[in-house]
């Protein structure tokens, strides 16, 4: 969720505002640097009272502001944060995430640089009185959109959530109420430059910010980033509220017990009678250092590198801030009381209470560390589970019941849960396939994210999987957070290995099942083809062969009858007629045994049986046996392969394409026998729908697969049909007949190498359809 875009007016506006705060603050930083040289250096001062006495205004300007000019030592810090307030300015706005709160920090940063420098006040003087305009007010202005653009800013951060238009609204009224509230003190003279300075970024700030951020930002941010910017922040003004409110007790300490040499501060803009300076100096540039360490905190968490490490550092920075806060004010706070109470007299001396007093804070050391630790990580991270209850936890869901895998579905969310994290993504390892991954996210929360911290997960040396979870549920102050994501890690090996072995049995299980489907379907396929096939031959023998037989019992009958009746001559011709039924009867038996077996082919071998069994075809085929001897034999399981495979589409040529010229390749090429049946018949398309082969190519693709071999059909409308096909040869068979070529033309590539898909050739599959 990102805010939409600036407008062109407000991008216009912000870059004329930028401007004029830019040129505002350097040109008062610089003049008022001219008084400070002018006030320290009796020639350059010489130099200015004699250009004023010629009727220099610029001079006499310099000169008549050098009067409340601040002291060398504290102009030379003074402008050594107003240095620090630019160079962060101009770090932000060379930041890659130019949201409203970095564009209006970039504005406040520029304009406190000059606001809440004390020398900037004389340099206002001095210019006024040069150009005869109201100009001094010049700071106040500066002073106004600092304040404002600075609240405005921490209350819009972090960058890139959407607010509704009343909640930016009363953010913006807020901003400007308090920016005005201390413009109208100031203005008035109620309260001194320093004191405004460090009321607003030591006190007031801080509040306002603090009081805006509701749990739900600082524990469930809309996107785990934001949640720890949030907490970066928090963390930061935390910090300088513990200090200033420190830094308060001793400024009031120190006046009220007269410590004004530590705590004094001259400040231009007030008017004290008797000449001393304001008690407000710890307060004042505390309160610079803090304006320049949120925004250094800001930039620091618009950057998605090192920002979790920026977290964890911050959090423990807060809880040694609130430690040395509590302990090294309390000392101060206890040692003035006892000064003050208790009679030296009686002690035997300071020394004494300073003694007593350290003794007590060592004392209380151990136990305002382990309070402020564990009162800083409720505060930023909530109330979170022991370790133990987590463990013990995901120890109740991993058990499951002999029928039932491990829920890791269950066990993440079990995690996240008890770790605080937003998600929580538990990976399963499996050799060779796909991880599997079981998640759970907050609603809201995309489970897919990057940014996590992931630990391996190890069954024995083996490492199983891994186990995922959001960087934020592993930060805080104590490094358990990490170290019991990693005891997680280790009490899930088991269970996720029993989940891997589940996921694998379930596998195999739903494999031998599909394989046991493909058994049984193959098998009543083959018993329906052998009943196919018994029938086909019980059908010829009753209907050829039997018929034959029969006739051939009757003449046999016949010629009995002729002979015992002495018609010798009529029995010599019965007797021809015998031997041309016996003839007959063994053509039929022939035919009928052709699609099991043929002599022929035992007898002569491949190229001969296929020449002598294509030589009588109408219309005639081609054969083509690319150089093969004629007395070259194969196996014989290969031979009856290949033989039965060229008749049987030889055949579907002479069916499906009749009148079509039909051509017979035979060759081998290195350790396979190859083969081509091809007619220049219409062809069909393969592609236009699903095709069953005919019980003659099943018998055929059954016969190559028991050789090892296949068959392919490659047709197109309009370009014929073809089969090829392929058996491989034993070593002592493989004797190449010469290089061979199938194809349409002198550009394709050898049968069995795939065949591209062109215009000008055919499309492969694995079946024959027809």
């Amino acid at each position: 969720m990102r805010e939409p875009g600036p407008s062109r007016l407000a991008t216009a506006g912000y870059a004329v505002l930028f401007v004029v705060c830019v040129v505002v603050s350097v040109g008062l930083l610089a003049v008022g640097a001219v008084v400070l040289v002018a006030d320290n250096a009796p020639g350059f001062a010489a130099a200015l009272a004699g250009a004023a006495a010629e009727g220099d205004s610029w001079a006499r300007g310099v000169l008549a502001a050098t009067p409340p000019s601040e002291p060398l030592g504290q102009a030379a810090m003074d402008y050594s944060f107003s240095l620090l307030n630019l160079v962060i300015a101009a770090m932000l706005l060379a930041s890659r995430v130019q949201g409203w709160p970095i564009r209006l920090l970039v504005i406040a940063m520029v304009a406190s640089a000059a606001a809440f420098n004390l020398q900037v006040h004389p340099g206002g003087i001095a210019l006024q009185t040069a150009t005869a305009l109201p100009v001094a007010g010049l700071r106040h202005v500066l002073l106004g959109v600092a304040c404002a653009a600075f609240l405005l800013a921490l209350l819009l951060f972090p960058p890139g959530r959407i607010l509704r238009p009343g909640s930016a609204l009363r953010k913006i009224l807020i901003s400007l109420a308090v920016s005005a509230l201390l413009l109208v003190t100031e203005r008035a003279g109620l309260v001194p430059q320093t004191v405004g300075g460090a009321l607003f970024f030591g006190f007031l700030v801080p509040l306002v910010v603090l009081a805006s951020l509701p749990r739900r930002w600082i524990h469930h941010g809309i996107t785990m980033e934001q949640r720890s910017q949030t907490r970066v922040l928090f963390t930061v003004l935390a910090a300088v509220v513990a200090v200033a409110a420190v830094l308060g007790v001793v400024t009031l300490l120190a006046w009220r017990l007269g410590w004004l040499p530590v705590s004094t501060l001259v400040d231009p803009t007030a008017q004290r009678s008797d000449g001393t300076g304001e008690p407000t100096a710890l307060l004042f540039w505390f309160a610079r250092f803090a304006s320049a360490a949120i925004a250094a905190a800001v930039l620091v968490a618009t950057r998605r590198t090192g920002l979790w490490t920026a977290e964890q550092v911050l959090s423990v920075g807060l809880a040694t801030t609130v430690v040395v806060a509590l302990v090294g004010g309390g000392f101060v706070v206890i040692e003035a009381m006892g000064g003050a109470l208790i009679s030296v007299d009686v002690l035997g001396g300071f020394l004494t209470v300073t003694v007593l007093v350290t003794t007590l804070e060592a004392l209380s050391f151990l136990s305002v560390h382990g309070r402020a630790e564990r009162l800083v990580d409720r505060v930023l991270y909530g109330t979170r589970p022991a370790p133990y209850s987590v463990l013990a936890g995901i120890a109740a869901l991993s058990r499951s019941k002999p029928r039932d895998g491990p829920n890791l579905a269950r066990v993440a969310e079990a995690v996240a849960r008890g770790l605080g994290a937003m998600t929580c993504r538990l990976t399963v390892a499996r050799p060779g396939l796909r991880d599997r991954i079981y998640s759970w996210a907050e609603p809201g929360t995309d489970p897919d994210i990057e940014d996590v911290l992931e630990v391996p997960v190890y069954h024995g040396e083996e490492r199983i999987g891994s186990i995922a979870v959001d960087r934020g549920a592993v930060v805080g102050l104590y490094a358990q957070r990490r170290q019991l994501l990693m005891d997680i890690a280790d009490s899930l090996g088991v269970v996720m290995q029993a989940s891997r072995a589940g996921v694998e049995l379930e596998r195999q299980l739903r494999a031998v099942l599909a394989h046991a489907e493909d058994i049984a379907v193959s098998r009543r396929k083959a018993v329906s083809e052998m009943d196919s096939e018994r029938r086909r031959i019980e059908r010829d023998l009753h209907d050829g062969a039997q018929h034959r037989l029969v006739s051939l019992r009757l003449t046999l009958g016949l010629a009995e009858h002729q002979v015992a009746t002495a018609q010798y001559d009529q029995a010599r011709d019965r007797l021809d007629q015998i031997a041309e039924q016996i003839e007959s009867a063994e053509e039929v038996l022939a035919a009928t045994a052709r699609g099991v077996s043929s002599p022929l082919l035992s007898e002569r071998g491949l190229v001969a049986a296929l020449e002598l069994e294509l030589s009588g075809a109408i219309p005639p085929v081609v054969l083509d046996v690319g150089g093969l001897d004629v007395d070259r034999r194969f196996p014989a399981q290969v031979e009856a392969a290949v033989y039965f495979c060229c008749l049987e589409s030889v055949n579907n040529a002479s069916k499906h394409a009749p009148g079509a010229a039909v051509a017979v390749h035979l060759a081998t090429i290195g350790d396979k026998l190859c083969f081509s049946v091809r007619d220049d018949g219409p062809g069909f398309d393969l592609a236009a729908g699903p095709h069953s082969p005919g019980r003659g190519l099943r018998n055929v693709q059954a016969r190559m697969a028991a050789v090892g071999g296949r068959i392919e059909m490659l047709s197109r409308p309009g370009a014929g049909t073809a089969v090829e096909g392929l058996v491989p040869l034993p070593a002592d068979s493989s004797r190449p007949s010469g290089p061979r070529r199938f194809g349409r033309g002198e550009g394709d590539r050898p049968f069995p190498t795939e065949l591209p898909v062109e215009p000008d050739t055919y499309p492969v599959t694995r079946a024959d359809s027809r």
